[in-house]
């Protein structure tokens, strides 16, 4: 198969020749840069009648489009944070040139002088060009004489834009069922409908919410447990309908029914206590601690038994997680919120459960918060050896992507929301306190 050239490639390689064709109308000198970091190339000046390079020059960075500009319309363009911040930290003059090459039309600014006249436009980042004064073409010519610096005068630029990766802790969920299986409800409340449930003797289903007299759920009633809370047979509705909804209450028994999910595909691993939102790691029936493997060959206590001097126990230390779905655009995420539980036997909470959580929330720093996260993960995506507490391999309903990992300009990273490549939208917080099924 042909090696294929990209259309936006050859559009900036047009825009490049233009530049180049400009520059040698008005018989200067143009050097394009091997290298692009933000700059394309250089015009150097050269004095006509003597007929030699004057050592003044002008940074150039070309920005060509292939859609043309609409007549009567301004020409706009938007710069990126990092590219401003490198053009302006600097004492290099520095054009930048805005072209449509198929019709040969260009126009540039100096980017200092521009948003020194224009510092309402800095914030934004958004040049607007003349269409008259800032012609790109022989016209140019004792503009570009009063922008050049002499080379000679020690022009440098700010420092080359450093991205960093930050790791989040939202995973993305890259599974979920297809569909909701929806039927009439056999009873009226939820708290009779999980009463009927635990009275069947096995763990009782947890992906399900009842709404207006029906029982929606990620299992088929006619196949599984749910079926003992509907008095018809069900329906399918199609997993959009309620992932992309608008809608707050559909909303909030969608994540009703993700929350579900979650607990009913962790177990024995995780369990909920008082707080529903809070999943907490098992203790073996055993009453032993719990170490997963981590990075380097050391291990991770994710349940650790504290002993008083004569050997009974004082409190075990359950790693847990307090679990929120989000919505980003039209994807959805789980925020995992690392946390502790106490119990004073593996099971029941201790009495100064409170008083421990508080002295360990003051003694760990953010490396360690990174690490829950990380074990966190590993669990939910079924990477770590779990023992006999794994999780059955046949009820996972959900699948989660590695935590998402944000690139941001260094110099922003206290101040730049998280944000995902999926969408720019505002996360949407849905659902409220989650009412265990």
């Amino acid at each position: 198969m042909a090696k294929k050239a990209p259309k936006t490639k050859q559009i900036e390689r047009q825009g490049i020749a233009l530049i180049a064709g400009v520059t040698a109308d008005l018989a200067h000198l143009w050097n394009e840069t091997q290298n692009d970091v933000g700059i394309d190339g250089w015009i150097e000046l050269v004095e006509k009648t003597a007929e030699a390079a004057t050592g003044r020059i002008i940074l150039v960075q070309s920005k060509a489009t292939g859609i043309p500009f609409a007549p009567g319309a301004p020409v706009t363009f938007t710069c990126s944070e990092e590219d401003l911040r490198y053009w302006l930290n600097g004492n290099a003059p520095v054009i930048l040139v805005r072209s449509h090459p198929s019709s040969n039309e260009a126009y540039f600014v100096s980017i200092k002088d521009y948003f020194r006249e224009h510092p309402e436009h800095r914030e934004a980042r958004r040049i607007v060009f003349d269409r008259e004064q800032d012609r790109f073409d022989t016209s140019a010519e004792a503009r570009l004489w009063r922008i050049a610096r002499p080379r000679s005068s020690g022009l440098h630029l700010g420092p080359p834009p450093v991205r960093e990766p930050l790791t989040s802790n939202l995973l993305k969920v890259e599974r979920m069922p297809d569909v909701i299986y929806v039927a009439p409800a056999a009873v009226i409340t939820p708290r009779r409908a999980r009463a009927m449930l635990r009275d069947q003797g096995a763990p009782p289903p947890k992906a399900w919410t009842m709404w207006s007299g029906s029982v929606f759920s990620f299992h088929d009633p006619a196949s599984t447990l749910v079926g003992r809370i509907c008095s018809g047979p069900a329906e399918q509705l199609d997993i959009s309908e309620w992932a992309e909804s608008d809608e707050p209450d559909v909303q909030r028994h969608f994540v009703h029914l993700l929350n579900g999910a979650l607990e009913e595909q962790l177990r024995p691993a995780a369990r909920p206590r008082k707080n529903p939102d809070v999943l907490i790691l098992s203790a073996p029936r055993e009453l032993t601690g719990v170490e997963l493997p981590g990075l380097g060959g050391q291990s991770r206590a994710v349940v650790k038994i504290y002993a008083r001097d004569d050997g009974t126990i004082k409190y075990v230390r359950h790693l847990a997680m307090e679990r929120r779905f989000k919505r980003y655009g039209d994807q959805w995420f789980l925020e995992v919120l690392p946390t502790y539980f106490f119990s004073s036997d593996g099971w029941w909470e201790a009495h100064f459960a409170a008083d421990y959580l508080s002295k360990i929330k003051r003694i760990e720093r953010h490396a360690d918060m990174r690490r829950h996260v990380q074990t966190w993960t590993w669990i939910l995506r079924g990477e770590v050896d779990l023992g006999g507490l794994a999780p059955d391999p046949e009820s996972q309903m959900l699948e989660f992507g590695p935590p998402v990992v944000i690139e941001v300009d260094h110099d922003d990273t206290e101040t730049l929301p998280v944000e995902t490549e999926t969408d720019h939208a505002p996360a949407q917080d849905i659902g409220g306190t989650w009412e265990a099924a």
